[in-house]
C-alpha cells in the first residue's frame, strides 16, 4: 500500500482537489460496504433521531441561550445537521431512481406490447440541480463533522476537563466521547470521499468561530460563569499571548493532524474495499442503485461502466462524459427534458 498511498498524497495537491465538485456524486449517497438501501436509511434516520434528540436535551439542560456559544454544541449541531441533510438526499436520490426505473420499465413493456424494438437503457440516471446543490452541503457538512468532534473531543479531554475537573455525566460522555464513536462509524461505513485540501474549509469555520470569541469578548459579553470569555484558553483580556498561541495551535496543529487521519482511514477504507479478499463485502453500485433501489436488473451498460464513471453521467454519441456535482443549466434541461419523454412514452 505504500506506493498507492504516495501515489494517492500526490494527487491531493491538484487544484480539482480543492473543490465540492464530484464526478461520482452515488458516493455521498452509498455506503461502502455491502449494506441494503433500507438498513442504510435506518442507519441514517437512527443517527439523525438520535442526535437532534441529544441536540434538543443539552438545549434545555443548559436552559440559556450561550449555549450555542460553545464549540462542542457547535460542533453537534453540525453533526445534527449533516444527519438531517443526508436523510433528506438519500430518500430524494431513491425516489428519484425508483421512478426512473419505473418509467423504463413502462417504456419497455410498451415498446414489446407495441412490437417495436426495445432498446436498452443506458444504464444511467439523471441529477437534478437541486439534489447537486444538497449533494455538495452534505459533503462540506461531513468534512466538517467528522474533524471537529475528534478536534473538539481531544482538546476538551486534554485541556478543559483537567483545568475543571467534575463528575462523570451523560451529556459529557455523549457530546465528549460517543460524538467521536459517531464521527468515525460515519467515515468506515459510508463512501465519502475526503481530500487534505478541504482542511482550508475546516481552517474557514475555525477562523469564524475565533473571530466571533473576539467580538463576544470585545462587546463584554461573559460565559455563564460571569466570566470575560467562552474559554480559559481564550482569555484575551488576561492572558492575550496564551489565547493566541492556543488559536494557532488550534488551528493549523490540531485541525490539520485530525484531517490528516481522518483521510488516511478513507483511504484504508477505500484499500480494504478494493482488495481480492475483500471485495466481496464492498458495494457494487450498479447492483445497489438499479437492483436494490430501483427494483430491477441491471442493464448490460451499467455492469460494464469503470469505477470512475459515474451511474448518474449520460451517454452521448456513444461516449460517456461524467456529471459534475453541480449540473450546468444546460444539462438540467436535458435530464429534464428526457424523462418527460420517458414519462409520456410510459404513459
Amino acid at each position: 500500500m505504500g506506493s498507492t498511498w504516495t501515489q494517492c498524497w500526490r494527487e491531493e495537491f491538484s487544484v480539482k482537489k480543492l473543490s465540492f465538485s464530484l464526478s461520482n456524486p452515488e458516493l455521498l449517497l452509498h455506503p461502502q460496504w455491502n449494506i441494503s438501501p433500507f438498513s442504510w436509511l435506518l442507519y441514517r434516520v437512527f443517527m439523525l433521531t438520535y442526535t437532534l434528540g441529544w441536540c434538543l436535551y443539552s438545549g434545555l439542560l443548559f436552559s440559556s441561550p450561550k449555549w450555542l456559544i460553545f464549540c462542542t454544541n457547535l460542533s453537534y449541531c453540525t453533526m445534527g445537521l449533516y444527519y438531517m441533510v443526508a436523510v433528506c438526499t438519500l430518500v430524494w436520490a431513491y425516489i428519484l431512481i425508483r421512478r426512473v426505473c419505473w418509467v423504463y420499465q413502462e417504456t419497455s413493456s410498451t415498446e414489446s406490447t407495441s412490437g417495436e424494438d426495445s432498446s436498452e437503457s443506458s444504464g444511467f440516471f439523471p441529477l437534478p440541480a437541486p439534489l447537486a446543490m444538497f449533494l455538495q452541503l452534505q459533503w462540506v457538512l461531513y468534512v466538517l463533522t467528522g474533524c471537529l468532534a475528534l478536534t473538539v473531543s481531544f482538546l476538551y479531554w486534554v485541556i478543559i476537563y483537567p483545568m475543571r475537573p467534575r463528575p462523570l455525566s451523560s451529556f459529557n460522555i455523549n457530546l465528549h466521547i460517543i460524538n467521536v464513536v459517531q464521527a468515525l462509524l460515519e467515515h468506515i461505513l459510508s463512501a465519502t470521499p475526503v481530500h487534505l485540501l478541504h482542511y482550508l474549509a475546516l481552517l474557514l469555520v475555525c477562523a469564524l468561530y475565533f473571530l466571533f470569541t473576539i467580538i463576544y469578548w470585545l462587546a463584554g459579553c461573559t460565559g455563564p460563569s460571569g466570566k470575560p470569555y467562552i474559554y480559559i484558553v481564550l482569555d484575551y483580556g488576561e492572558k492575550p499571548l496564551f489565547a493566541t498561541l492556543s488559536v494557532l495551535c488550534i488551528a493549523f496543529l490540531c485541525l490539520p493532524f485530525f484531517h490528516f487521519l481522518l483521510w488516511n482511514l478513507y483511504l484504508l477504507r477505500k484499500h480494504l474495499g478494493t482488495r481480492p479478499n475483500g471485495s466481496h463485502l464492498a458495494v457494487r453500485r450498479e447492483v445497489w442503485w438499479w437492483g436494490r433501489v430501483g427494483g430491477r436488473s441491471v442493464p448490460t451498460s451499467a455492469s460494464q461502466l469503470d469505477s470512475s464513471i459515474s451511474v448518474f453521467a449520460v451517454r452521448e454519441g456513444g461516449a460517456t462524459n461524467q456529471v459534475p456535482l453541480v449540473p450546468t443549466a444546460d444539462q438540467h434541461q436535458y435530464h429534464l427534458i428526457e424523462l418527460l419523454h420517458l414519462i409520456s412514452c410510459g404513459r
